[in-house]
């Protein structure tokens, strides 16, 4: 059974028009969060950063480590983002690396970190992503009201149903 959500969790997404269902899901009760909606959260917050720090870096073995700081309003966090093969099942170590570093950063200066962590953290956690006919699944119950609605010409209630969700949702 999915953990309850964090409410900082939601009210982060929420400020960039996203929900829990459009942006995380559940990993053993971790809340892992996307990548991308992270990416969104340091757009909208106004999170900069300093260009990464490579500490450590082999192509031919495919190991990396960054050290990435970033800012927000007069806060400043930073984090070490590391790819290796034994953490790693892509071909693109330094990409990874920065990108769990940022996502590290992001986290601890909008305060979710601990929270929730983010899908780049580990390759274990998109191994539990839900597939997309999960997602759907889970949009069920509002497909069934709307089209119940339609059905009985109970449009409000259809509509109700209709608005109800998110835009990725919709789509």
């Amino acid at each position: 059974m999915k953990n309850a959500i964090p409410k900082k969790v939601v009210d982060v997404l929420k400020e960039i028009g996203e929900t829990s269902q459009t942006s995380t899901w559940d990993c053993h009760g971790t809340t892992v969060i996307l990548h991308k909606a992270l990416e969104k959260v340091a757009a909208h917050k106004g999170i900069t950063f300093d260009a990464p720090v490579v500490i450590e870096s082999n192509v031919e073995k495919k190991m990396v480590v960054v050290l990435v700081t970033g800012r927000y309003g007069d806060k400043t966090e930073w984090s070490f983002g590391e790819a290796a093969p034994y953490n790693l099942k892509n071909n693109y170590p330094f990409a990874m690396a920065e990108k769990r570093a940022k996502d590290r950063v992001i986290l601890k200066l909008v305060g979710l970190h601990g929270d929730a962590y983010s899908e780049t953290e580990a390759d274990e956690f998109s191994q539990t992503k839900p597939s997309k006919e999960d997602l759907i699944m889970a949009l069920m119950p509002s497909v069934e009201a709307i089209k119940d609605g339609i059905a009985t010409n109970d449009l409000a209630t259809a509509n109700e149903s209709w608005r109800e969700l998110t835009d990725a949702e919709k789509t």
